[in-house]
This record gives structure tokens, C-alpha cells and sequence, in this order.
């Protein structure tokens, strides 16, 4: 079968990956995946969606008990091997697979975290998976881009991206690599957005702080329906 597009950047910049997200995110990423965390109830079985390097799973599997189970799922081989190397642990099962063809049972999981994961997903066939996999009470843990609303403010950040901030990126990705995460940035949501995306799907929201002057969302939702 044929790779994705998403597999196969993923697949080639996976090596330079955590060095790049440090670049971006001015060494912020870290307190900011520590917050989401903290900020969330977990329980026994824990899913994290496009596990890339596996730096979430890291600080996850630090925070929860030895009874608890975390399933790192990627699209991307080679980034599953990097996160391989840099866990070892019984209570980890890495799992290479489209994260719209879920591979778990209805109302199996207690948590699903996506950290930089969820904008680049068709947000509402992934919420409908989540609906599926989630127990009642199940919470939905988000660390994403987040769009400002000012319009102005947000041309700028895609200028930036896409005109000042290239030169960097494209030592490290190719123009195809770096053009898919200048695009994605286009599918971020408003705070706004968000919480009512999250309420119209019967989710309430359990927690939310705006990062990095309001252009990080971090937010965990918490699932109260039974659909």
C-alpha cells in the first residue's frame, strides 16, 4: 500500500523532528506538555495519537501508575522507532496506524491526549472516533496551535511561517515538508472554536489556558455522553 503524504514527512524528518520543535516553540514544548498533563485525570488505559518521537508518552508514563496502560500510535514507522528507543517499558505498546482507524474496542480508553497532533486530523471524523473509544467520563487532552482572533495578528503568524521563519525550517524539512506544516497551521481554531467544537460534540470542557501570548491552546475536554 501506498504511504500517505502525512507518513511519508513524517517518515523523513523524523531524526531532526525534536530538535525542530524546540527551534519552534522557543524550548516552551516541555512546560507546556508537563501542564497538559498535570491538568489531566488519567486512568488505566491512555492513548496518545501521532506519538511522533514519543516525548508525551515520556512524561505520561512518568506521571501515571504502574497499573496504567499507554498506547502510542503513529502513522509514522521511523518515528515510532524513535520513540522505541527512547522508552522501555511493559506498560507502553506502540502501535503503527492511521489515527482514523482507531484499532481499540467502543468505550475502551479512560484518556486520549494529541499534542500538535489534532489540527493536522479532519477534526470531526476524528471527534467521531473519539466518541467511539472513549468510556463515559473519558477525557480528550489537547496541546495545539491555537488561531488568534485577530485577523491581523494571525496574517502574521502565517507570514511569518511562511516567509521569515522558512529559511530555518528549510535547513532542516524539504519545501513539500515545510509546506504541509505552514498548511496545517491554517486548520488551527479560534479558543472560541475550540470549546464549542468540543461542546457540540458532548464533550464539557474540564480545563483550559491559553499559552505563549494566546497561540497555544492547551485544553482537556471530558466526554459526557454515552454516543
Amino acid at each position: 500500500m501506498e504511504k500517505s503524504v502525512a507518513e511519508k514527512i513524517f517518515d523523513s524528518v523524523h531524526r531532526a523532528y525534536d530538535k525542530f520543535l524546540n527551534l519552534a516553540t522557543f524550548n516552551k514544548i516541555n512546560s507546556w506538555q508537563e501542564t497538559l498533563i498535570n491538568a489531566t485525570p488519567n486512568g488505566k488505559n491512555i492513548l496518545d495519537v501521532g506519538t511522533g518521537t514519543g516525548e508525551i508518552v515520556k512524561k505520561i508514563h512518568q506521571k501515571v501508575n504502574e497499573n496504567s496502560y499507554i498506547y502510542a500510535l503513529d502513522i509514522s514507522f521511523n518515528m515510532l522507532k524513535v520513540a522505541k528507543s527512547k522508552l522501555n517499558s511493559e506498560n507502553i505498546l506502540f502501535i503503527k496506524s492511521d489515527a482514523l482507524k482507531l484499532p481499540f474496542k467502543n468505550k475502551s480508553l479512560d484518556n486520549v491526549y494529541f499534542s500538535l497532533v489534532f489540527r493536522h486530523l479532519p477534526q470531526q471524523e476524528i471527534t467521531n472516533q473519539l466518541k467511539l473509544v472513549l468510556k463515559k467520563d473519558g477525557y480528550v487532552s489537547i496541546l495545539e496551535i491555537a488561531k488568534p482572533k485577530s485577523k491581523i495578528l494571525y496574517s502574521f503568524i502565517l507570514l511569518f511561517a511562511d516567509k521569515i521563519f522558512r529559511p530555518i525550517g528549510r535547513l532542516i524539512f524539504s519545501k513539500q515538508e515545510w509546506d504541509y506544516f505552514v498548511d496545517s497551521i491554517k486548520n488551527s481554531m479560534t479558543k472560541q472554536e475550540l470549546l464549542e467544537f468540543f461542546k457540540s460534540n458532548g464533550f464539557d470542557t474540564h480545563f483550559y489556558q491559553s499559552r505563549f501570548l494566546g497561540l497555544i491552546h492547551v485544553a482537556v475536554f471530558k466526554k459526557h455522553t454515552e454516543d
